[in-house]
């Protein structure tokens, strides 16, 4: 496990701790709390709300490159939830390291939950070549969040390292549903949404 690993490996901490020092926020102004606050607890509801969005105007190939996101990023969540379990990591301001600007309770660290959901969402929309270019530009977007909770002081950097491989673990797994289940998971959810959807659908504002 990777962070196993960095506890037999003190210049790996250090690393770590370093890096953690030198993004996390020392006398910042109101505006950079703002925006560090926006970044690390907000941006993450602009993933579902593209699969939703996205949802309501893409084609069969389309839903099911979605769908096969959402699988990965929960396959993701309770692989995180599994290590964490595992292998407790305190969080920086548990042990007094740094600043904490972003109120949080002292859970496990490692993996960073919103970048293990964020990548493993990405990563599944990565298995579909019709979604490859929005997933690199998500994962992008996550690179914002992952400094930015870094930077007010809930996470250490390993705990992004760890969400990225949490990440490509969990689409990995989810896989081999792209064939069959994944299909038939869209065949089983289009109904219901014909049927909740009919009127939008009939004034042609979502597609069908």
């Amino acid at each position: 496990m990777l962070a196993d690993f960095a506890l037999r490996h003190p210049d790996m901490e250090h690393l770590n701790q370093a890096l953690f020092l030198w993004i996390n926020a020392n006398d910042p102004s109101t505006t950079s709390l703002f925006i560090g606050h926006l970044l690390a607890n907000t941006l993450i509801y602009l993933f579902p709300v593209y699969i939703v969005v996205n949802w309501l105007r893409t084609d069969g190939a389309g839903r099911e490159a979605l769908l096969q996101a959402v699988v990965a990023a929960i396959i993701g969540m309770i692989l995180a939830w599994a290590i964490a379990k595992v292998w407790f990591h305190p969080r920086p301001f548990a042990i007094g390291v740094g600043h904490q600007y972003l109120p949080h309770k002292a859970t496990a660290s490692f993996p960073s939950n919103h970048l293990s959901f964020i990548w493993s969402l990405c990563a599944g929309l990565y298995l579909h070549p019709v979604r490859r270019r929005a997933a690199v530009i998500l994962a992008v977007i996550g690179l914002l969040v992952a400094w930015a909770r870094i930077y007010m002081g809930v996470h250490w950097p390993l705990d992004m390292v760890g969400a990225l491989v949490t990440a490509i673990v969990a689409a990995i797994i989810s896989a081999p549903l792209r064939r069959h289940a994944i299909p038939h998971l869209r065949r089983v959810i289009e109904p219901v949404y014909h049927l909740v959807f009919a009127w939008p659908i009939r004034k042609g504002w979502v597609r069908a």
